[in-house]
């Protein structure tokens, strides 16, 4: 190459160079800015759930849910009652000896009572007999549940129920009694009593939710798990570059989503992004939570 041509070559790079320093690269090509949030513990409801079926109503026993003394009977033998009535009070009682507020026994459904078991005042023991009741519009509910639960099933124990044709609009029911299942020896069948509702009818399936307890559980702020072809995963923070890392993601709850294993506590992870975030990149914090 001539010397001119040497020259003119440079001095058409100098003015690229120059140009591209008054027009810098495009916003797509520069670090995304991204919200950073952090992994976090908490102590949430712990479900237990089975899928039961609606049977015919027998004639249901209402039972006391724990010991205590039975005052302020309301109904005898042929009394018609609605659903929600009160049929009288249970006082548990206290080791310590301090008054305790009595438990309030209702009715579950619209039903007419037809046995009275127990008497105004009388000491009772958890799961005795207290009313046994009948009526057309009564079902219940079959639901089959591990044998050994912590804590475990009770008579009494109210759970919730969701159908199918409004699984939006849960009820509670109660546990009327507690039977082996006859084909295993693990599971255990819970029978419960329903609440009127046009949706029960017999042979629809049905959920049934169990309360049993609380527990902690770790959890990353909404909108942290990301779909790749790896897998369900979160994007770590690492000084000015996020990184990919697999988690077990459990379920949705209102405080974000549970994380069963693949993190810790105080990680720093991204919940918002306004690219397609890619492993290694580099990002620019917008915002990042207090320590």
């Amino acid at each position: 190459m001539s010397a001119y041509r040497s020259r003119a070559a440079l001095i058409a790079l100098g003015a690229l160079l120059a140009a591209c320093a008054r027009h810098p690269a495009p916003a797509s090509l520069a670090a995304p800015q991204v919200t950073v949030g952090r992994a976090f513990t908490t102590r949430l409801a712990v479900v237990r759930t089975a899928i039961g079926d609606v049977e015919p109503g027998a004639s249901p026993v209402i039972t006391a849910p724990t010991g205590g003394r039975l005052t302020d009977i309301s109904v005898q033998s042929g009394s018609a009652v609605v659903a929600g009535e009160i049929l009288a009070r249970l006082r548990p009682p206290d080791p310590a000896g301090a008054p305790r507020p009595p438990l309030v026994i209702r009715a579950p459904v619209n039903a007419r009572v037809v046995r009275v078991f127990v008497q105004d005042g009388q000491r009772l023991h958890p799961g005795q007999r207290l009313f046994g009741l009948a009526g057309t519009s009564i079902r219940t509910a079959r639901a089959p549940f591990p044998a050994v639960l912590h804590p475990p099933l009770r008579i009494g124990q109210r759970v919730l129920l969701h159908s199918p044709l409004a699984p939006r609009s849960p009820v509670t029911g109660t546990i009327a009694r507690l039977t082996p299942a006859k084909r295993t020896h693990h599971a255990l069948y819970a029978w419960i009593t329903l609440p009127p509702r046009p949706g029960f009818t017999v042979g629809s399936p049905l959920r049934v939710d169990v309360m049993a307890g609380r527990a902690q559980r770790l959890l990353v702020p909404p909108g942290a798990v990301f779909l790749r072809r790896v897998g369900t995963v979160v994007f770590v923070v690492r000084g000015r570059h996020v990184y990919a890392r697999p988690i077990r993601a459990a379920h949705v709850v209102a405080q974000g989503v549970v994380i069963r294993s693949g993190l810790r506590p105080g990680t720093e992870v991204v919940t918002h992004a306004p690219v397609r975030l890619t492993n290694g990149m580099r990002v620019r914090i917008a915002h990042r939570p207090a320590p």
